[in-house]
């Protein structure tokens, strides 16, 4: 990427998670354009606009102050990208690391991240790092 050509909802996408990895507000701000909308669940609340969402995801990761978060793979066609990434976190009492694999699908305009929806299996998170993780 140049200074004259846009991001692509590749690098957008993956620069989203990075900026989640590294628990920084400014640079996941910076990702997002200012009506941005983001569900953890399809039906799910909408969260909007941008700065809530950077709120929510500061949530999420006080919540899971070790977690790593790790996009394995993006496939991506024009202003859209599917993300498929791993949530990580190192549980001592079990002596093993937890994994969550999930997909989130991105829409993007104008070198900002539009919209995003994710998707994940809530039994199998609920049980591995509520109930096993406790």
């Amino acid at each position: 990427m140049t200074a004259s050509e846009p991001a692509s909802a590749d690098e957008l996408s993956r620069e989203f998670f990075a900026a989640i990895d590294a628990r920084d507000p400014r640079r996941l701000r910076a990702t997002l354009a200012n009506h941005a909308s983001f569900r953890a669940l399809p039906h799910r609340e909408l969260i909007r606009p941008a700065d809530e969402i950077v709120a929510y995801f500061g949530t999420v990761v006080s919540s899971y102050p070790t977690a790593r978060w790790e996009v394995t793979d993006v496939i991506a066609n024009g202003e859209r990208a599917v993300v498929q990434f791993m949530l990580r976190e190192f549980a001592s009492q079990l002596g093993r690391e937890l994994l969550s694999e999930q997909v989130a699908i991105f829409r993007t305009s104008a070198d900002r991240i539009t919209s995003i929806v994710g998707y994940y299996d809530t039994d199998e998170f609920r049980r591995q790092f509520w109930s096993e993780g406790a």
